[in-house]
């Protein structure tokens, strides 16, 4: 059992980057409570704020056939500062976490914290949060085609002004920030296609299984909807600068010779 002291009006929040929650057991005054809970298990969220002091004791039970994270934390009244997190990683499997909340009046001497929205740390924070939207194979696949688009894209780009070095289209700074953008552009969709394709064979054997014998598994999460929506987001963002520079500028991708 994990005790955790909190202020009236602070909030117990419990999250998981897969949709792993599968039960949560609530004990206490719950008239004087407010409780942020899902409309359906598995979930991801979770949250309790009490009114009044008291105690709460949780059970929560997780559950996933693949790598997870959860997150335990104390967001306080303001909404944005955050206190006594506690972080578990797991390969998988079952897993369960049983909490003893008590909420206390807060000292009227005690001011709320208030942390800079603009300092470094609240910004690494936010990234950090961020990459967790992602499972694993995406960041992989983000990284492994990154390495290569971006050094063969470099040594082509060195090759094609050494090239033109002494020649009147010698690349100047603007035409190779284009092609710098151009390869950024095509690692983009090359990420993305290869996204599609994988999330994309996976609904298709999730189809296959559930409807063909019967194997009661979740079809295509908002999780994964969100993913390939980044994707197409940032492709398609990527291909309007660089439509912008070929009509601004009258810039064209360079073929090799």
């Amino acid at each position: 059992m994990q005790d955790i002291r909190l202020f009236v009006g602070d909030s117990l929040v419990i999250s998981s980057n897969q949709n792993s929650i599968q039960h949560v057991i609530l004990q206490g005054n719950l008239t004087v409570a407010n409780l942020t809970k899902p409309a359906q298990y598995p979930a991801n969220h979770f949250e309790l704020t009490a009114r009044h002091p008291g105690t709460y004791q949780l059970k929560v039970l997780f559950d996933s056939l693949t790598d997870y994270k959860i997150d335990l934390y104390v967001r306080t009244a303001d909404q944005r500062a955050t206190k006594n997190s506690t972080s578990y990683y797991l390969s998988g499997g079952p897993f369960e976490i049983d909490l003893n909340a008590t909420f206390t009046d807060r000292p009227k001497n005690t001011p709320v914290a208030t942390p800079s929205e603009s300092s470094p740390q609240s910004l690494l924070d936010w990234i950090g949060k961020f990459g967790q939207a992602f499972p694993l194979w995406v960041k992989l696949l983000y990284f492994a085609l990154g390495i290569q688009f971006f050094t063969v894209g470099g040594l082509w780009i060195r090759r094609a002004s050494t090239k033109r070095e002494s020649s009147a289209q010698r690349l100047d700074a603007g035409d190779k920030a284009f092609l710098w953008l151009d390869i950024a552009y095509k690692f983009l969709l090359a990420s993305f296609a290869a996204i599609v394709a994988v999330m994309g064979g996976e609904l298709l054997i999730l189809f296959i299984l559930r409807f063909m014998f019967l194997v009661s598994l979740d079809l295509l999460s908002l999780w994964d909807l969100f993913v390939i929506g980044f994707a197409a987001g940032a492709v398609i963002i990527v291909y309007l600068v660089r439509f912008a520079f070929e009509k601004v500028f009258d810039m064209k991708p360079m073929e090799d010779d």
